[in-house]
């Protein structure tokens, strides 16, 4: 993300823009030739591959993105941190819902250690969360932080189940219910 902040205004628009178009691309599954994203993002095709080389690191933009929008929901100071903590899981129920496909996509494009950085991201926005909640008691104590990460991990790797959204939301809920203290 430094690369982003040191751009000129213009070109961060472009950089952008490029994301952006491939991002609702690989959500509506399009199978497009990689130039073919310049032309959705309206820049040249010089800009695609000046900001991204291939097609893996265009996605693995789209990734980071994707990930870093999902944890922001844990960074309301409007909220307490269980709040951020339920916005943030609940979050991640209707994204998965929502763009199931995108996921699944990006999973195929991205290389092993994108998707390992984008987990450890998650991870430790809601280990952060975790001590947070239980730091003003209104979360237990103690509570593993992998705990919750295998039940969105399963909850990722169901989605093709009948009624997986309701199921999700359930699963989502009864870990709440399990992580309050009250």
């Amino acid at each position: 993300m430094a690369e982003t902040r040191a751009l000129r205004a213009d070109a961060r628009r472009n950089r952008d823009a490029i994301v952006d178009a491939a991002r609702a691309a690989f959500d509506r599954d399009e199978h497009l030739r990689f130039d073919d994203f310049a032309a959705l993002a309206g820049v040249g095709v010089g800009t695609l591959y000046r900001h991204f080389p291939t097609r893996e690191a265009l996605a693995a933009a789209v990734y980071q993105g994707e990930v870093a929008a999902l944890c922001e929901q844990a960074r309301d100071p409007a909220r307490s941190a269980v709040e951020n903590l339920e916005a943030v899981l609940r979050g991640f129920v209707e994204y998965v819902g929502a763009h199931a496909g995108l996921a699944r996509r990006l999973a195929a494009l991205v290389g092993s250690s994108v998707q390992a950085d984008g987990g450890m991201e998650l991870e430790r926005t809601i280990a952060d969360l975790l001590t947070r909640s239980a730091a003003d008691g209104t979360v237990r104590a103690g509570v593993p932080v992998d705990a919750v990460m295998i039940v969105l991990h399963g909850i990722g790797a169901a989605t093709d189940r009948p009624d997986w959204a309701a199921g999700s939301r359930a699963a989502v809920e009864l870990l709440l219910a399990g992580l309050k203290t009250a």
